[in-house]
């Protein structure tokens, strides 16, 4: 299974614009990173490494993915080969939807304690809504997307465990790049405003996030850029208004945190607006 990185990102509609990666990967390598949505997807063909710190995982063929909110985690090829996969990226309501339809058993925010595993019936499952998605098969696919998540939390779901709460120099400095990220970053100038050494800052940053700060403000900046493509914002303003001053470095992290180009990312974006147009026109005619 050689060959180049290949791509294909679905937005559905009807279940909170939740976003389906369905890929092929080769010389993909995904650097530490979170997302705010859980993870859910398969592995179809070759093997990756999921990196959770120093707990390395190998994630072969038939093989089930499940990561939380905000675990952070890096992932590439294991070999030459890549990896082919499909990947849900299912926001904390939804889960929630999903979870409260059961019943008190699963009231708390849910987690999955395991991130890689295997049973068939949730991978066909994954498999089918998918194949749903892909064929449009829109009357079926968001009933079919709750039973999935249902049978996966049923299975593999937890009540929630406490959320982990950085020490509160750490909590100061995030919130500080929470709102300053698109600006130049300049570590000595961070590490001097917050009175501490800058190897320091790095290395208890680090400890409590998982990440540096440079690579907290990369997917910060990231983050915001799809939120603004979606919003119909151009990409070269995009770039501008996420601190990438140079084309080329905005392409390349965004292709790095998200998978897929900014282009083919806005495909995916004006594919869902006019789609939703068409739906809202169409209701409109039939009132």
């Amino acid at each position: 299974m050689q060959g180049k990185d290949e791509a294909l990102l679905y937005k559905f509609k009807n279940a909170d614009a939740t976003e389906l990666l369905s890929a092929r990967y080769v010389a993909q390598k995904f650097p530490k990173h979170y997302h705010e949505t859980y993870c859910i997807g398969i592995l179809e063909e070759g093997a990756e490494v999921l990196s959770f710190g120093e707990n390395d995982l190998v994630v072969t063929a038939n093989s089930i993915i499940a990561i939380n909110p905000y675990d952070v985690h890096e992932n590439y090829a294991l070999d030459r080969f890549g990896w082919k996969y499909k990947m849900m990226y299912i926001n904390s309501d939804l889960m929630g939807y999903a979870a409260a339809c059961l019943g008190n058993r699963f009231a708390a925010k849910i987690n999955f304690t395991q991130a890689v595993f295997e049973d068939i019936a949730i991978f066909n499952s994954i498999s089918q809504l998918y194949h749903q998605v892909e064929n449009k098969q829109e009357a079926t696919t968001e009933a079919w997307l709750i039973e999935t998540l249902q049978k996966l939390i049923i299975g593999y779901g937890k009540s929630t465990k406490p959320d982990f709460e950085p020490d509160k120099h750490t909590q100061e400095i995030k919130a500080f790049l929470d709102v300053n990220f698109e600006a130049k970053f300049e570590l000595n100038q961070l590490a001097q405003q917050f009175k501490t050494d800058k190897y320091k800052l790095i290395r208890q940053f680090k400890k409590h996030t998982g990440l540096t700060p440079l690579s907290y403000v990369l997917l910060q900046r990231t983050n915001k850029a799809k939120t603004l493509i979606a919003q119909g914002e151009s990409i070269s303003q995009t770039a501008l208004e996420t601190g990438f001053y140079d084309q080329s470095h905005f392409d390349r992290y965004f292709k790095k945190y998200v998978g897929v180009t900014p282009v083919s990312y806005q495909k995916t974006c004006n594919i869902f607006k006019i789609e939703r147009i068409m739906a809202f026109n169409f209701a409109k005619i039939n009132h």
